[in-house]
């Protein structure tokens, strides 16, 4: 490979790491006092993973009421077997406690209506920082009784990978530089009568200025021995929640649009190298992408006239390929009898 390509390839992964979202104890660590609304929406499949994915869920509808996850400050008298926390959280009928530091989040052990299961080797849930293309394993190890009579011994293994970033697409918003967190928990549940095993496979969306993920999609499996598995599977949108809007991106967030209108999206926007950009379309529709100089010049037609499907499309234009110098250009978007201008900075 010549030099010059090896100094662009170099620039351009520069350029991307710097845009994915990073998970960081100021930026997404629980905070005491925070209550998170959250909404039950239809399951739909994570998709793939990897470096600028899009994942598109602009269909999936509310499926349940809402509901609300809490935390609150730990305190020094601590449940039956569960050592030193720092916060307590609320969630699905279930309070964990949890014990959170710079370094990272643990799970000390959780209450439910009829069991406190204490952990005596406690469970590391989160790492920080934490961005794309890191993972780390821990196992577990606890114990409680059973409506006081039956003791159930529990351990396993938890994974978490960062596993994909991109450009997650909402019902009502879309939201790039989002990084996707994948967590495996598999484990033995043992007690006097029988087994069970339990697996546990969750993704979670974070985004820049959300402190908690923005999108959860999971899948529960618990087979008992004997008996066959009951599978269970959920997804929530945790939209409403504070936003820093200090950490925002430049382009982090676009409306979707009515379902016959069409929206456009360009980033990074100014660019050094490369940019990208998506539009979306309500129905199907001819589209013509073409780049045009400050003086109105075509400099290049991106996509000649085609009819196109209803959904995402997505594409980018490299200033080596296309021999753009420095200074500004639109993009002018043409949906059938529409046309969409984006101005564009090469630096």
């Amino acid at each position: 490979m010549k030099p010059y390509l090896l100094i662009a390839t170099a620039m351009i992964l520069a350029s991307t790491a710097f845009s994915q979202c990073i998970l960081t104890y100021k930026d997404n660590a629980l905070l005491p006092g925070d209550v998170i609304l959250s909404k039950e929406v239809q399951f739909a499949d994570p998709g793939s993973s990897g470096l600028n994915q899009i994942w598109d869920f602009s269909k999936i509808g509310i499926k349940g009421a809402g509901n609300s996850s809490s935390m609150l400050s730990g305190t020094t008298v601590n449940p039956d077997g569960i050592s030193e926390y720092n916060v307590l959280l609320t969630e699905g009928g279930r309070e964990y406690y949890m014990y959170n530091t710079s370094a990272g989040l643990t799970e000390k052990g959780y209450n439910s209506k009829r069991f406190t299961m204490a952990y005596t080797d406690p469970m590391r849930k989160m790492m920080y920082p934490f961005a794309f293309g890191e993972s780390f394993t821990d196992t577990y190890l606890g114990s409680t009784m059973y409506n006081g009579t039956e003791k159930i011994d529990i351990s396993g293994e938890y994974a978490v990978t960062a596993d994909a970033s991109g450009t997650l697409i909402l019902p009502d918003r879309t939201l790039t530089n989002t990084l996707r967190v994948k967590a495996v928990k598999a484990g033995l549940e043992l007690n006097p009568c029988n087994s069970s095993l339990v697996s546990i496979l969750k993704y979670s969306w974070y985004a820049p200025g959300y402190r908690y993920p923005v999108l959860v999609i999971s899948t529960t499996e618990f087979t008992t021995t004997g008996q066959e598995p009951v599978i269970t599977k959920s997804a929530v949108i945790h939209v409403q929640q504070a936003v820093n809007t200090e950490t925002l991106t430049p382009v982090t967030e676009l409306q979707l649009p009515a379902a016959d209108d069409n929206a456009v999206s360009v980033y990074p926007n100014p660019f050094n190298d490369i940019f990208n950009f998506h539009y979306f379309l309500g129905k199907p529709m001819p589209v013509r992408i073409a780049l045009y100089d400050m003086a109105g010049k075509c400099t290049k037609v991106i996509r000649q006239t085609e009819m196109q499907a209803e959904g995402v499309h997505t594409g980018k234009i490299s200033a080596v390929d296309m021999n753009l110098t420095p200074g500004m250009y639109y993009l002018k978007f043409t949906f059938e009898n529409k046309m969409i201008v984006k101005k564009v900075v090469k630096l």
